[in-house]
């Protein structure tokens, strides 16, 4: 299967948006659908047809839920799984009160769980290379809560992101102000990645997340790191074997490094005994990220310098798909029209367009899967 396939969510046949949503099976994730609510009976229009109409309201690129609620027509109504429809208070009582953002995270999550059952089973690997980026979603004027961003030269909320480079989908995103630096933010899209089943062995990244504690997470968990290099990028002393057993017999002085606690773990006091595998585990146990992460940087970087051509080649093609997922989500899930205030309705905002990007990507799965 192409990353095309999941790039743009029309077909070569113009489709109404009902009737695409029409033949979308939820099935898969009903049980979480049907989690909102406190006992099932108490849900009067089924959930699946609840969220078929919030994926509508953002194919048509609405900017209000009034003008979502005066498209339902019978034909609307059945098309999406309707008997009757409901009023703009349950509407809006669904989206801002009972889902909100969190609720529509989750239901991404189970989206993207059912896509990657659904992918394994056609003997595709969602996840195993993916690549992070901060895209920025300008504000409204006189949004309080809004932050300039100097690189950006706007005022603007900021949706970091990581993007599987096979299926050109989002794994996972937060949502912050537009001056909030993007280097810490790069573990948490990993974990919510890694909740999600999947298990990356390749993560690209621009420079910005070049911290060493970032390098430091990469190199301990096996993730391959290929973060953009300034140029004239030289190796750091501190990620020199020598130097890092150095520190290692510091770290041992200074009772940071315990006899009895590296014993426990099945490390030697004398640092000349150890692999540097082993003094790499006792400085993070110490709390040594710069140290740590000098040493995979260095490795990178060597990597880097050894084949400039290759490394470059496969840094950008993993860069363009992000990039490429950011101008997708603007131009066809109107990721950049914002038109509310507040970091609050701003996760709001980005969370739908997410989950339409989920769901319309499982439709086109199952397509595939059952023709």
């Amino acid at each position: 299967m192409n990353r095309e396939d999941f790039i743009n969510p029309t077909c070569d046949r113009t489709v109404d948006a009902a009737r695409f949503l029409s033949f979308l099976d939820l099935t898969p994730i009903l049980a979480v659908l049907e989690g909102f609510y406190c006992e099932q009976w108490r849900h009067r229009h089924p959930p699946e047809a609840m969220l078929r109409l919030l994926a509508l309201y953002k194919l048509k690129r609405f900017r209000f839920l009034t003008e979502l609620w005066g498209l339902l027509d019978d034909e609307t109504l059945r098309l999406l799984g309707f008997k009757w429809k409901p009023s703009y208070k349950t509407v809006w009582h669904w989206l801002n009160k009972r889902l909100r953002p969190e609720g529509l995270e989750i239901l991404h999550a189970a989206l993207m769980g059912a896509i990657n059952e659904a992918l394994k089973a056609q003997g595709v690997q969602m996840g195993w290379k993916v690549a992070g980026d901060a895209s920025p979603i300008q504000a409204m004027s006189r949004d309080s809560e809004a932050r300039y961003n100097g690189y950006y030269k706007m005022v603007c909320f900021l949706v970091h992101k990581l993007t599987c480079c096979t299926t050109n989908l989002t794994l996972s995103w937060f949502v912050t102000l537009g001056n909030v630096d993007e280097a810490p933010l790069m573990a948490p899209l990993l974990v919510k990645a890694m909740v999600l089943g999947m298990m990356p062995e390749e993560a690209c990244l621009d420079n910005g997340y070049a911290s060493p504690r970032n390098y430091a997470l990469l190199g301990l968990t096996t993730i391959k790191p290929r973060i953009g290099f300034r140029k004239n990028a030289k190796p750091n002393w501190r990620g020199k074997p020598k130097t890092l057993r150095l520190r290692f017999r510091k770290m041992v002085k200074a009772g940071v490094l315990t006899v009895d606690r590296l014993q426990q773990l099945g490390l030697n006091p004398n640092p000349d005994e150890n692999s540097i595998d082993e003094i790499l585990s006792g400085l993070t146990i110490a709390g040594q990220h710069e140290y740590v992460g000098a040493y995979y940087r260095n490795i990178s970087l060597s990597e880097f310098c050894q084949d400039k051509r290759g490394w470059v080649k496969l840094y950008v093609s993993m860069r363009n798909v992000v990039e490429g997922s950011n101008g997708h989500q603007k131009d066809w899930l109107d990721l950049d029209n914002l038109r509310v205030k507040g970091l609050q309705k701003a996760r709001l905002h980005t969370a739908l367009s997410m989950l339409n990007e989920a769901m319309v990507a499982l439709s086109r799965v199952m397509k595939i899967i059952f023709e």
